[in-house]
């Protein structure tokens, strides 16, 4: 059996990222013709090493799990509480705009996005090993939600929260087991041809609200040729908004406001939607398709009837939530140089998923660009997350009004920017090069998430 894995540095809270580098990974050959590096807990488990820290801070043979709930005082630290709120106020203000384009592109009621993004985002802090990792609706979760077809259940909302709550306990089964170590076994070829699929997927079902007219047809690629073939029936004013928006975020985000440039692009796209109105020119508000409540819900209870019908997309669900996870703990080391452990991870989505579905929110798991957003924003713990749920629920309390100003074609305009950017050519032809089984694999996969629902294209 390999020697035990050498320990990170260690120190006080909050250590430089430089030491991030300093952490000894160990490379197991157990054949000749290829190498594996252990790159988390799981990887040590698959080997039956439990992994933890002695009082010292060393490493020991211990199989433990550190839930960050279980020590309350490593939730907030004073040292680091300044910076972690200024990134936090960015994550919350540009989580509002985002939330609500979760919703809208889950075909669900927008305010569900946004409970999503907020109880997902603090149930998955108390629990996950990766501490930067944000748990909020991803589009490619929201795209098999909207293909569930919820609609045609008798009480469609309970069915949602129902959904997500099912999503969690998949997510917290998968964790218990340990089955972090088997994404190691999931194809880049299928992942890449996926998220493309997903990217474009996301363009196009954003053409209804980007155009203002209802297209028909009986999946988003019919609708869009069917749009093509009618570009005369869109309407002027809905595209003028949602062109404004793609332009302003392209153009601020690559300025110092950063993430907050899609706020402000967002913002400047309903005021441009408000000058249409007042010359008569109709344009779809968030308060057209929902009420924004000036309060925070209560809990909502799943209904056990629906779990059968929805079993299979809570798979899906859970799967991909998972994958995007992996991704997640691996792009955003820990400061202290800990190394995270994927099926700690997954149970931390699992809460994440269980809380929000309570709260009346879609499904979740670990998302890359908010992960992202928070980190570039300065984070030093998992605390800016906490100021982020803290300033949702201010605006959601304060602002609601507000909320609902904002513009469909705007929002719209803000997923197809989301969606254009999660789709990755670098890749696609990376994949290409490798190979012509890897290329028809990944052929495969983009056509079948395109054209069936993708709860199923999933399994």
């Amino acid at each position: 059996m390999p020697s035990p894995r050498p320990g990170a540095q260690h120190g006080s809270g909050a250590e430089s990222p430089s030491l991030i580098t300093e952490t000894t990974l160990l490379v197991r050959c157990p054949q000749p013709q290829g190498c594996s590096i252990l790159t988390n807990d799981d990887d040590w488990a698959a080997l039956g090493i439990g992994v933890g820290r002695s009082s010292a801070g060393g490493p020991s043979i211990l199989a433990t799990v550190k839930f960050p709930i279980l020590k309350p005082r490593s939730l907030f630290r004073r040292e680091t509480a300044k910076d972690d709120a200024v990134a936090g106020l960015v994550l919350g203000v540009e989580s509002i705009p985002d939330g609500l384009a979760s919703g809208l592109l889950a075909g669900v009621n927008p305010v569900a996005g946004l409970y999503g993004y907020l109880y997902g985002m603090i149930g998955g802090a108390l629990f996950t090993s990766t501490a930067f990792m944000t748990v909020q609706a991803t589009g490619a979760m929201s795209i098999i939600v909207a293909d569930v077809d919820l609609a045609s259940r008798d009480d469609p909302a309970r069915s949602l929260f129902t959904l997500t709550i099912l999503t969690g306990v998949v997510m917290i089964i998968a964790g218990l087991l340990r089955l972090g170590s088997f994404l190691r076994f999931v194809s880049n070829s299928v992942m890449t041809g996926f998220v493309t699929a997903v990217g474009i997927n996301i363009v196009l079902g954003q053409l209804n609200d980007f155009s203002g007219y209802e297209a028909q047809g009986s999946n988003r690629v019919i609708r869009a040729f069917d749009l093509l073939f009618n570009l005369d029936k869109a309407e002027f004013a809905p595209v003028v908004v949602g062109t404004v928006t793609i332009i302003l975020i392209v153009g601020l985000q690559r300025t110092r406001l950063g993430a907050l440039g899609m706020v402000v692009a967002v913002i400047a796209g309903s005021a441009v939607a408000a000058l249409f109105q007042s010359a008569d020119r109709n344009i779809v508000l968030v308060r057209d398709i929902a009420d924004v409540p000036s309060s925070l819900p209560f809990i909502q209870l799943p209904i056990i009837s629906e779990v059968p019908y929805l079993l299979i997309p809570a798979l899906s669900l859970a799967f991909v939530g998972l994958v995007q996870g992996a991704g997640v703990s691996a792009g955003f080391p820990n400061s202290d140089g800990s190394l995270p452990s994927n099926s700690q991870d997954f149970v931390g989505q699992g809460a994440g998923n269980i809380l929000a579905g309570l709260f009346q929110g879609t499904p979740v798991g670990g998302s890359m660009s908010a992960s992202a957003i928070v980190s570039d924003a300065g984070a030093r713990s998992r605390t800016a997350l906490f100021f982020a749920g803290l300033v949702m629920a201010v605006v959601l309390l304060a602002f609601a009004s507000l909320v609902e100003l904002i513009a469909i074609p705007s929002v719209a305009g803000l997923l197809i920017v989301v969606g254009v950017g999660t789709i990755k050519p670098a890749k696609v032809r990376t994949v290409a090069r490798t190979g012509k089984v890897p290329l028809t694999v990944m052929s495969i996969t983009l056509v079948l998430t395109m054209i069936i629902p993708l709860q199923f294209a999933v399994m």
